[in-house]
C-alpha cells in the first residue's frame, strides 16, 4: 500500500467486506484474508488494477481468486506492513528481488528482513504472501519451489531530465556503461547525474546487465563514486527526498512510462522528465501524453526487451499436491479476467488490461521453476 499517494491504494477500493478486516487505523491498511501481492514497482500498478477491478480497457475486469478478492500491495509507502489477520508486522518488500524473497520466507519460514530503509529485521513471515510480482526472471530449477508464470512483455529503457539537450535523447549502450561506471561524465557538453534504482529492485538488477555495468563497478555517491540512488520509476524525488536532479538519466519501464502518461497507473513523472531510447530511431513508446502507447519494435528488441512474471509456490498451483489451492490456482491462470491471461484480443481480458498499462504479450508463454530466493 502506498498511503502519500491516495490514488495508488492497492486494495482499498471495491474489497468485499468479507475478504479484507482493517488494520491499525493510524494506517488504514487492508488485512487479507485472501492472498496477498507484493514486490515491483513495475507491475504494481497493472496488478492493482486486476486486483481492485478496472475499466481502463473498455470493459470491468477484475481478477479473483474463486470469489474472493486479493490485495496488491505497493512498492513503496509506510516501511512496514501488515497482510494477513494477526500475522506480523514486517518490512514492505519493495522491487522485485525483494518481492521474491519475501515470498520464499513466508515458504521457508526462515526470518525475512526487507530492503526497504527502517523496517523491522528477521521477521517470521509464514504464509504471510502468496504471489510475487517481479518485473525479471531467475535461473530454470527442474525441481525448484517457486514457479514464475509470464505476465507481460515489458522494455527497458531510460529517462532522463536532460530538457531541450537533445543529446540525452538517444544515449547508447556503451555510454550508458561508461555514465554508470563513472568513466564518462558529460552527455551533450553537460555534467550528467546517473541515478540507480534501489537496492532489491528488479528494474535495477536488468539495467545494470543490459549495459554491462556490475554492482562493483558502479560506485555511488556514498561510495565516492557519481551515482545516485532513486526509486525504480519515480522522476521526482530521490530516495533520500531530495528533488531528481537536473540532467539526470536512469533506467525507465516502457510499461510504466506508458500507464503514468495515460492515466492507467500513478503519474510520478518529474517536470520536464522524458523518455529516451539507446536505440538510434526506434523509440521505447509511440505517441503523446493519453494516446502513449508501447512500440513493439522496441519490446521485441532482444537486449532491451524484458518478460515479466508473476510468481508463487509450485506446489499450491499443482494439481495433485498435498499443497494444492484450487483458489491460488484459480487466480494465477490464463482463464479471461485471470493474472496470467495475456490474451488482448476482447475488451473483458486481463490481456487487454495490461495493455492499456503498457504491456504486450510476452516472448516466453511458458511457466518455469525456479529456487527458492536466499
Amino acid at each position: 500500500m502506498k498511503f502519500n499517494r491516495p490514488l495508488a491504494l492497492s486494495v482499498a477500493a471495491g474489497m468485499a467486506i468479507s475478504a479484507f478486516g482493517v488494520a491499525n487505523t493510524a494506517f488504514a491498511e487492508p488485512v487479507s484474508q485472501s492472498y496477498v501481492v507484493v514486490g515491483s514497482d513495475t507491475l504494481q500498478d497493472v496488478l492493482n488494477g486486476l486486483a481492485n477491478g478496472t475499466s481502463v480497457s473498455g470493459a470491468s475486469v477484475r481478477s479473483t481468486a474463486g470469489t474472493m478478492a486479493i490485495g496488491s500491495f505497493d512498492a513503496t509507502g509506510t516501511t512496514s506492513i501488515q497482510t494477513k489477520p494477526s500475522g506480523p508486522r514486517f518490512g514492505r518488500p519493495n522491487g522485485s528481488g525483494d518481492g521474491v524473497k519475501a515470498l520464499s520466507r513466508s515458504i521457508d519460514g526462515a526470518p525475512y528482513t526487507s530492503a526497504t530503509v527502517g523496517s523491522p529485521a528477521a521477521v517470521v513471515i509464514t504464509g504471510q504472501v502468496d504471489i510475487a510480482r517481479s518485473s525479471s526472471g531467475a535461473t530454470q530449477v527442474a525441481d525448484g519451489a517457486l514457479r514464475y508464470i509470464p505476465f507481460g512483455r515489458d522494455a527497458l529503457s531510460y529517462a532522463h531530465s536532460g530538457g531541450s539537450n537533445t543529446a540525452f535523447d538517444n544515449i547508447d549502450q556503451a555510454t550508458l556503461k561508461g555514465l554508470f561506471e563513472c568513466t564518462i561524465t558529460q552527455v551533450g557538453g553537460v555534467t550528467v547525474a546517473p541515478v540507480v534504482p534501489q537496492s532489491g529492485s528488479g528494474t535495477r538488477k536488468d539495467w545494470l546487465s543490459k549495459i554491462g555495468v556490475t554492482e562493483a563497478s558502479m560506485p555511488e555517491v556514498s561510495e565516492g563514486g557519481c551515482v545516485q540512488v532513486g526509486q525504480e520509476h519515480d522522476t521526482t524525488t530521490l530516495s533520500n527526498g531530495t528533488p531528481f536532479p537536473a540532467n539526470a538519466v536512469t533506467a525507465m519501464s516502457a510499461a510504466q512510462w506508458v500507464a503514468q502518461n495515460t492515466g492507467a497507473g500513478i503519474n510520478r513523472i518529474g517536470a520536464g522528465v522524458k523518455i529516451g531510447s539507446p536505440v538510434a530511431g526506434v523509440l521505447p513508446t509511440t505517441g503523446s501524453g493519453t494516446a502513449t502507447a508501447p512500440n513493439p519494435a522496441f519490446y521485441s528488441n532482444t537486449t532491451w526487451g524484458r518478460d515479466t512474471y508473476i510468481v508463487v509456490e509450485n506446489a499450491r498451483v499443482t494439481v495433485g499436491d498435498a499443497k494444492y489451492d484450487a483458489n491460488l490456482a484459480n487466480v494465477v491462470s490464463t482463464a479471461a479476467t485471470k493474472l496470467g491471461n495475456i490474451t488482448s484480443s476482447l475488451p473483458g481480458q486481463a490481456g487487454s488490461v495490461k495493455k492499456k498499462y503498457g504491456f504486450l504479450a510476452p516472448t516466453n508463454t511458458t511457466p518455469f521453476r525456479a529456487a527458492l530466493a536466499s
